[in-house]
């Protein structure tokens, strides 16, 4: 009869020592869990930054507020212009990302003072509006501080607009090439949505292949939305 006791005592140890194994195991799993849950719903989360091989989809605008004469000769020009984009994350860094974007511009706008000789008169200013459209193929983009939710940004890009009439004077052409020198803010949500502003350098030209070649300097000022995925 005094064995049963002890057994009794060895059967409790071995249960409670069971018990506090189990407790420990589950406490563990428990910490694991949350810490997956934390990581993944915290706000330090990179998912709002531009990562590598992302694909950005997007439209934007601009006007130019002035036209000096840099390397343009046309002092009394006014340009707007509307352009889709898509852009490709080919390198990222750790506070750096590196695009490559191609525009697509299929309104464009060249308002200039054209000069026309009246008989008995001499030459006489008439401001004309010409649209064109055309394309921004190369375009090199760099976004700064790329996981945080503002990101100053800057680029360049070239390409080329056809005009429906030859600008910015009869005798230049109707082809003409373009560059641009571009920086500004890239705001970019959660959800991956992004709203640009910024300032905007563009010269068209057409490069000498027509008799006369003032070219055109615009200052503008653009805007735009696009989303990454």
């Amino acid at each position: 009869m005094k064995t049963r006791p002890r057994r009794l005592i060895t059967y409790l140890a071995i249960l409670l020592g069971l018990l506090s194994f189990t407790s420990k195991s589950s406490a563990q799993q428990t910490e694991a869990v949350l810490a997956t849950v934390s990581s993944v719903t915290s706000p330090q989360s990179t998912g709002e930054g531009i990562q590598k091989r992302d694909n950005e989809w997007g439209a934007w605008g601009g006007i130019s507020f002035d036209a000096p004469t840099v390397f343009g000769t046309t002092p009394s020009a006014r340009f707007g212009n509307i352009g889709l984009r898509y852009g490709r994350v080919l390198a990222a860094s750790r506070t750096i990302a590196f695009e490559w974007t191609i525009d697509a511009v299929p309104v464009a706008i060249l308002s200039n003072d054209r000069f026309v000789l009246v008989p008995g008169t001499g030459y006489i200013g008439n401001r004309k509006s010409v649209y064109g459209a055309g394309a921004s193929p190369i375009g090199l983009k760099f976004n700064f501080r790329r996981d945080r939710r503002v990101q100053p940004f800057g680029q360049a890009t070239g390409g080329f607009l056809y005009f429906s009439q030859q600008v910015p004077v009869p005798g230049a052409s109707q082809y003409n090439f373009t560059f641009d020198f571009s920086g500004g803010v890239q705001i970019v949500n959660r959800n991956r949505h992004s709203f640009t502003i910024g300032y905007k350098f563009q010269h068209i030209s057409n490069g000498s292949t027509a008799p006369l070649n003032p070219g055109v300097d615009a200052q503008m000022i653009f805007g735009g939305f696009s989303l990454f995925r």
